[in-house]
């Protein structure tokens, strides 16, 4: 919060979830040097709006972990809101005091024992989702800034639910930062290797070749049946308005974005190797785009997974001149 200059929210979700998020205004705004700077709630801008982007985190992380992302957007002229997941560990620690109450008959939700507890804070596919909608609503209706002046940012597992926002609201920009194209491929990714080092490494050379052979449909099928345990379909409501769980069909959602798309890969993900991205980009801008597409909306960054691009001072200047493209940078 200091590092940004931030304010905390507490976004309420269309289930009636409290997510807990940030926002940032740029230095020059909260000093008084830009005019029309995005209003505070009841107040409105007396020019033109600053663009606003949203920034949603991968697994494994926390809003505090986007703050490079939120450093670049604010250094040129953007709000940023940015949230941590429901569910997912947050600095405030307060799911943990929740927790902690309904254990000791306290007057959090009530939990039979330690698992149950737990459980009531898992997020699902359809509350990434949703989390996501709360914070669009919030710039939208709260902050008052029209969907052409906002983008979605989204890294990783964060990349799905930005998509989940493409689909549904037409002519929003969305960046999808080192997603995968669906969880099934990244689990077959993932699987070959547990695979090869956990089977065939511990397997007698008489039987490792007919094994190996039979890995593409043992994987295959041990990975339809584990996913269609842990990823049930649950339909949203229809008065909720978010994208319906598909089990992270990243593809199947990128065909059906209403706005444009902006991808990043980085160069030696080991997670989401570059192919992932590319079966995105294709199924949003077509097998045969044209080389000035891919070059306008494909950047490589350099390291594993989660680097970050902004340490590149070309990939910034390359990314920025997207955004000025898109009429979000003037």
């Amino acid at each position: 919060l200091r590092r940004l200059g931030a304010r905390e929210l507490v976004l309420t979700t269309a289930d009636k979830r409290s997510v807990h998020a940030i926002w940032a205004e740029p230095t020059a705004s909260r000093d008084g040097a830009v005019g029309g700077c995005v209003g505070s709630k009841g107040t409105e801008g007396t020019g033109a709006l600053h663009p606003v982007a949203i920034l949603l985190h991968a697994n494994a992380m926390v809003l505090d972990d986007m703050s490079d992302w939120a450093v670049f957007y604010l250094s040129r002229g953007f709000a940023v809101l940015s949230l941590t997941f429901w569910g997912y560990p947050d600095p405030s620690e307060e799911h943990m005091e929740a927790v902690t109450a309904s254990l000791k008959g306290g007057i959090a939700p009530v939990a039979a024992n330690a698992q149950d507890a737990e459980n009531h804070f898992c997020p699902t596919e359809l509350s990434l989702y949703l989390d996501a909608e709360a914070a669009l609503d919030h710039v939208r209706a709260v902050e008052r800034v029209p969907l052409d002046r906002i983008i979605v940012h989204g890294l990783s597992i964060g990349g799905a639910a930005a998509l989940g926002l493409a689909v549904e609201h037409s002519g929003l920009k969305v960046t999808i930062d080192q997603t995968f194209s669906s969880i099934h491929e990244v689990s077959l990714h993932v699987g070959r290797s547990l695979y090869d080092e956990l089977v065939l490494s511990r397997t007698s050379r008489s039987c490792r070749s007919f094994l190996r052979f039979l890995s593409p449909c043992l994987l295959r099928l041990g990975v339809c049946l584990l996913l269609r345990m842990v990823f049930k379909l649950n339909k949203p409501k229809e008065t909720w308005g978010c994208c319906a769980p598909d089990r992270f069909d990243n593809v199947n959602k990128a065909a059906r974005a209403k706005g444009e798309l902006f991808f990043f890969y980085a160069e030696h993900d080991q997670m989401m190797p570059n192919h992932f991205t590319q079966r995105l980009f294709a199924a949003r801008y077509g097998r045969h785009a044209p080389r000035e597409k891919r070059a306008a909306h494909l950047l490589r960054v350099p390291g594993g997974h989660c680097s970050f691009f902004g340490d590149v001072p070309e990939l910034c200047n390359k990314y920025a001149k997207y955004l000025q493209q898109q009429g979000l940078l003037r």
